[in-house]
């Protein structure tokens, strides 16, 4: 029966993180409560005995890797660049002002130096993901303030790389850090084998991985396989004593090579229901290690260092946005999202453990801190508008400059735009005449060819499945004026209207629908669902064509029309 013991505890383990993570979802809570609390029930409070613990803690190690390609694959490097500096004073300034005051709270509290020095910096992080799960599931990704957390959060993740850098290169068995700090020899050598690194990163995604995601991209499993092998490959490769970083920053510069492709949608939405089957495997072996003997002793620390999260964190980058000359209504809409800790919270204490720099008590202590601020930020962040109505009057104080920053912020914003689903063969023939508009384009289509096409072209395309809410977020569906689908899929098409009448529910101005349909049936029933205007190939064709045959019986149109046509295939297939 030893054999069976891991088949055994694994489903014990995923049967209670079902029944923990389906009481979580009906209170709307982020699904990483569900992975702590099983942790915590499978671990210190020992409903479930495991004894395959190594086998457990690889498959757990396999979950912070996939966590933290993840982190890195989400990262948008046009975000910082919209807003470099907003985004580079507001991260780097919460970071110390945290940093700073959190480190002081944890002494007065009573811990060691280096343990307020750890929690001081678990405090600083916020999470990436949940934080942009949340905008999404608001429809807010494309407001202003969304974007300029979006970029501080960046700022921070990178942050936390550096400080995984610096603790892969530290000593383990110490229980002083500062004794067992890289030399400057290593922090040298590091930054040269970082800038080569990204060297190389940079020639891969332009010049190889194109070539390689050609051959995989039509093929779903062959997507999915390719992602966890360079997700873990290069992570595993960076983690070798010649190299000398840590698995958890080589999965995270994995992420980051992806993080520019046409298909990092694909990839993050293949790869993200097996990231969560390995990340529940980690909380459980996290928990199993988490000592709440004196869990009396943490409660008034825990209680206290969460609401300097939840208060203090929020108040620090309104003060920085407010000096940077925004309103307070978006200065408290981008503060609240800082309101909880990250998955590089736990990433760096727990390493910091197993370094033998803290105690399983610190490990605790963050993660009971971690299980409240998530849980509390998340309403705080979907019920934000409600806040700032209540908060109104105090808020105004952090008007320093009158939202001087706000107009030049604003820029970039979708709006007013028009969407193009399909620009393979209906689509390509529309482009030309869509630009002439003079209203923003963007092209959404399926196929990674024809988005790299279009892209080189210096059109705004993404790479996707357009019944993905995902998607429907990121090119601000319901703020278009105009939505047109070629695809013909009418399924797909019908799974698209349904996402903009929900879109657009309560709204007086809604986006023109233009969809395509294969036959009269199919026409019919879009325009019994209040479709604008039915696209009918055979119709339309037949149409065309008769109007050909009454002007020039003599076929001379018809011999340019062909040449015409000739030369426009010719494009396509060049």
């Amino acid at each position: 029966m030893e054999e069976f013991k891991l088949f055994y505890e694994i489903t014990a383990v995923l049967v209670i993180a079902g029944l923990i993570a389906m009481l979580v979802s009906m209170l709307k809570q982020p699904s990483i409560i569900a992975f702590i609390l099983t942790g915590l029930v499978v671990g210190p409070f020992g409903y479930v005995q495991l004894h395959a613990g190594a086998t457990l803690d690889v498959l757990g190690q396999i979950g912070i890797a996939l966590l933290l390609f993840m982190v890195g694959l989400e990262l948008n490097f046009k975000q910082i660049k919209q807003l470099g500096k907003t985004a580079l004073i507001t991260g780097f300034g919460q970071i110390i002002f945290t940093a700073t005051i959190g480190y002081f709270i944890v002494k007065l509290l009573g811990f060691s130096s280096v343990a307020a020095l750890y929690i001081a910096i678990a405090l600083t992080f916020s999470s990436t993901i949940i934080v942009v799960k949340l905008l999404g599931e608001k429809r807010d990704l494309q407001s202003l303030y969304a974007r300029i957390c979006v970029g501080f959060l960046i700022v921070q993740d990178f942050v936390a790389l550096g400080i995984l850098v610096i603790l892969g290169g530290s000593g383990s068995g110490s229980s002083d850090p500062f004794r067992s700090l890289p030399s400057w020899q290593f922090l040298l050598t590091s930054g040269v084998k970082i800038l080569a690194l990204v060297l190389i990163l940079i020639y891969i995604s332009k010049f190889i991985f194109p070539k390689f995601l050609s051959r995989f991209e039509k093929s779903d499993e062959l997507l999915l396989i390719f992602s966890m092998g360079w997700a873990l490959g290069l992570a595993a490769f960076m983690s070798l004593p010649v190299i000398g970083f840590s698995l958890e920053v080589g999965a995270f510069v994995a992420g980051l090579a992806l993080a520019n492709s046409q298909v990092h949608y694909e990839i993050s939405a293949r790869i993200k229901s097996l990231r969560d089957f390995f990340i529940v495997i980690f909380f459980v072996v996290f928990g199993t290690k988490l000592v709440f003997t004196g869990v009396g002793a943490l409660i008034l620390p825990a209680i206290l260092l969460s609401l300097f999260v939840l208060i203090g964190n929020p108040f620090i980058v309104m003060f920085i946005m407010g000096g940077l000359g925004y309103k307070p209504r978006t200065s408290f809409f981008a503060a609240v999202t800082v309101a909880q800790i990250s998955e590089f919270s736990f990433v760096v204490v727990a390493l910091g453990n197993r370094l033998g720099h803290v105690s399983d008590a610190v490990l605790g202590l963050v993660t009971l801190v971690g299980i409240i601020t998530i849980t509390v930020s998340s309403y705080m962040i979907l019920y934000s508008r409600q806040l700032y109505e209540f908060l109104r009057v105090p808020l105004s104080w952090f008007d320093f400059k009158n939202g001087s920053a706000e107009s030049k912020s604003r820029e970039g914003a979708l709006k007013n735009h028009i969407v193009l689903i399909g620009a393979n063969r209906l689509g390509s023939h529309l482009i030309n005449s869509l630009e002439k508009l003079k209203k923003p384009l963007i092209i959404v289509d399926f196929n990674p060819h024809v988005a790299k096409h279009y892209a080189r072209a210096g059109h705004n395309v993404i790479c996707g499945d357009i019944t993905d809410p995902y998607i429907h977020e990121q090119i601000n569906l319901e703020d278009a004026s105009l939505v047109i689908s070629t695809v013909p899929g009418f399924d797909d098409n019908l799974a698209l209207l349904s996402s903009v009448k929900k879109l657009t529910w309560g709204k007086k101005r809604k986006p023109k629908l233009i969809f395509a349909a294969q036959d009269e049936y199919e026409t019919r029933e879009l325009y019994d669902k209040e479709i604008d205007y039915v696209i009918s190939p055979h119709f339309i064709g037949g149409l065309h064509l008769a109007k050909i045959l009454q002007e020039d019986f003599g076929n001379k149109t018809l011999k340019k029309l062909r040449e015409k046509h000739l030369r426009a295939i010719d494009q396509k297939t060049a």
